[in-house]
């Protein structure tokens, strides 16, 4: 019998915790590292994305969490294929438009089959540290999004 190999994932929360809901990606990176998900790598990439890509080579699958300015109510969650994020017109922050970047210094076998962008709509951007209210709510959404999108891969 030949055993598969398993993939390895990594999820990446985008964001500046000091620009209010710019930071929902690190946030919910946070919550997810009090899971302790086995076989899941967690990077806090913060507004340095492309200094992401070493921590990328060989992964199998990414989830991007990120603030998406798709023009819903604020704290609305989006769950998207990375192409479909790149193919359609949304007011992207620059930390999505920076993994493009970064997944371009990847040598083609080393480049993810897929990646994923959870976002979530903010509600600010302006300076500060907390998340708006409809956004803080959306966190536990978004780290549910995020653990149904792995439990489906690792299936």
């Amino acid at each position: 019998m030949v055993m598969k190999r398993k993939e390895r994932i990594a999820v990446v929360g985008m964001g500046n915790l000091l620009m209010s809901d710019d930071g929902v990606g690190v946030h919910v990176v946070h919550q997810l590292q009090e899971k302790k998900i086995e076989g899941v790598e967690l990077i806090d990439a913060g507004t340095a994305v492309i200094h992401t890509a070493d921590c990328l080579r060989g992964v199998d699958r990414i989830v991007v969490v990120d603030a998406l300015k798709a023009g819903q109510a604020p704290g609305t969650i989006y769950l998207m294929d990375g192409d479909e994020v790149f193919e359609n017109d949304y007011s992207l922050s620059i930390h999505s438009l920076g993994l493009k970047t970064a997944l371009r210094f990847l040598a083609p076998d080393e480049k993810p089959a897929e990646w994923s962008l959870v976002g979530v709509e903010p509600e600010t951007l302006e300076l500060g540290t907390r998340l708006s209210e409809p956004v803080s709510d959306a966190v536990s959404g978004a780290v549910r999004t995020v653990e149904n999108l792995i439990e489906e891969w690792q299936a």
